[in-house]
């Protein structure tokens, strides 16, 4: 019973300190995944020739740390340059203790008008 008690407190911290851990909105990590999760995207799904080739005016839009969900998420906006010379807004919400394993951290991005499958609803609704 001791065991179980000591592996729930270990447990409990250890999300506690994933969660503050949870990167800016503008951290390189958070860009480099961005950029590069959007090019395999274009690659494997969309397939309209665009990705990301500038990320700036990156702001948070909010930080949820209470409330239902234990999970702590930034959710963030961005003005993205696409190949294709036309920016447009890149929301994305960067989430704790969602990465491998549910250690680390995750990152789920939309782009305005570039989203054809409406994963994150009318216009990253979602995301926003």
């Amino acid at each position: 019973m001791r065991l179980a008690f000591a592996l729930l407190a270990l447990s409990s911290s250890t999300v506690m300190a994933a969660a503050g851990g949870l990167p800016v909105c503008d951290d390189a990590s958070v860009l480099s995944t961005l950029s590069s999760r959007q090019a395999w995207a274009e690659a494997h799904t969309w397939k309209d020739g665009v990705t990301i080739a500038a990320l700036d005016r990156i702001g948070e839009r909010r930080l949820v740390t209470e409330g239902f969900s234990a999970i702590d998420r930034r959710y963030c906006a961005a003005r993205a340059e696409l190949t294709s010379a036309r920016p447009t807004t890149l929301y994305y919400v960067v989430s704790a203790g969602e990465g491998f394993a549910g250690y680390g951290w995750n990152v789920e991005f939309c782009l305005s008008g570039h989203d054809p499958y409406k994963v994150y609803g009318a216009d990253c609704k979602v995301l926003k």
